[in-house]
C-alpha cells in the first residue's frame, strides 16, 4: 500500500500510481483525434502525445501514444483495452511510471521502441516530457 491508502502499480519504478499510459502496436493510419476519442471513454485526458506526429510527412510502420489522465484510476481501465482491434492493429496498453517536475512530467516507459530513430531495439527507458 502506498501512503494514499492504495495499492500502487509495480511497474519496476516504485509502487507509485501513474496518470500515464503507452500505447504501442497502432497502425500508421491512427490520427491524435481517434485516440483522444477512444480513450476520452474511459476518463479525461490532460495531454495526448501521439509519436509520429498527425503532420509527419514521413511514412512509418506505426506509431506509440502517450496519454497522461487527470485521474490515476483510468489508468487501469485503460489497460482493459490491450488487445483490442483498432483499425488493424491489437493495441497493447501499458502504465508508464512519472517523474513530477516543476514545470513538466516526465514519462518513463520500458519499450522496445526507439523514437529517435523510430527501429525497434533490446529493452531501453524512454523518456517522454509532458507540458512546458
Amino acid at each position: 500500500m502506498n501512503s494514499g491508502g492504495g495499492f500502487g502499480l509495480g511497474l519496476g519504478f516504485g509502487l507509485f500510481p501513474t496518470a500515464v499510459i503507452q500505447v504501442t502496436n497502432l497502425s500508421s493510419a491512427v490520427t491524435s483525434e481517434q485516440m483522444r476519442t477512444l480513450f476520452s471513454f474511459l476518463g479525461e485526458i490532460e495531454e495526448l502525445r501521439l509519436y509520429p506526429p498527425d503532420n509527419t510527412p514521413l511514412a512509418f510502420s506505426s506509431k506509440v501514444c502517450y496519454i497522461k489522465f487527470r485521474d490515476p484510476s483510468s489508468v487501469g481501465v485503460a489497460q482493459h483495452l490491450t488487445n483490442t482491434v483498432f483499425i488493424d492493429r491489437a493495441l497493447i496498453v501499458v502504465p508508464c511510471a512519472e517523474v513530477m517536475q516543476p514545470t513538466r512530467t516526465v514519462v518513463m516507459c520500458n519499450t522496445t521502441f526507439d523514437h529517435r530513430e523510430n527501429t525497434v531495439l533490446g529493452k531501453r527507458p524512454c523518456l517522454i516530457s509532458f507540458g512546458s
